[in-house]
């Protein structure tokens, strides 16, 4: 399969550069394409981009949990790790490894609890089969997701973790903002940083 990035300038022109599959899934061609100038008026602004992404598969993930320095997304890669529900076994796999970066760890198992977020509330029978699935799993590593509490968002973790058998405290805000709120805007903070 070929994976490109499709960039629209401010004029209309729209250029596209053709990207390795690994270039893709790690966004490693965005900054490059950011500053490429237009051909046809010269400059670096655009009225959109877009790039098509490959399935998240063994290979990437496996070089994803190896490398502190790759990232599936610099933003949400947690929402995006999520909506791969074909995954969940390898999720799984992964995070039994002895191995794995524990930050990459952490964000397999907030994937996961933001996949019975997610789910949870569904009617459709597929739906509630994941419900089940990734709970009972978690369930059965429920130390390494307490060990997990403080990289999950407080809104995530107060309708999985009593699904998974952990009991929900919300933290008392120091400052009288949503906890939630405050928590999820540190935690981007963190994740930009380490970009």
């Amino acid at each position: 399969m070929t994976y490109q990035y499709n960039k629209t300038c401010d004029c209309g022109n729209t250029i596209s550069i053709e990207v390795s599959k690994r270039e893709s899934a790690f966004e490693l061609k965005d900054s490059f394409v950011y500053g490429l100038e237009c051909k046809k008026c010269g400059k670096k602004g655009f009225s959109s981009m877009s790039s098509n992404k490959p399935k998240i598969d063994e290979e990437l993930l496996k070089e994803w949990t190896e490398n502190t320095e790759l990232y599936f997304s610099s933003q949400d890669e947690d929402l995006l790790l999520a909506q791969e529900y074909d995954n969940i076994h390898l999720y799984l796999k992964f995070i039994d490894k002895e191995s794995i970066d524990i930050g990459k760890r952490n964000t397999l198992i907030e994937a996961l609890c933001v996949m019975i977020y997610d789910n949870t509330n569904e009617n459709e029978k597929e739906k509630l089969e994941i419900v089940k699935t990734v709970s009972s799993e978690l369930k059965n590593r429920i130390e390494l997701v307490k060990q997990a509490d403080n990289w999950i968002m407080d809104y995530i973790k107060e309708v999985s973790f009593p699904i998974i058998g952990i009991e929900f405290k919300k933290k008392p805000s120091k400052s009288g903002l949503n906890t939630t709120t405050e928590n999820k805007s540190w935690w981007n903070k963190v994740k930009q940083i380490w970009n």
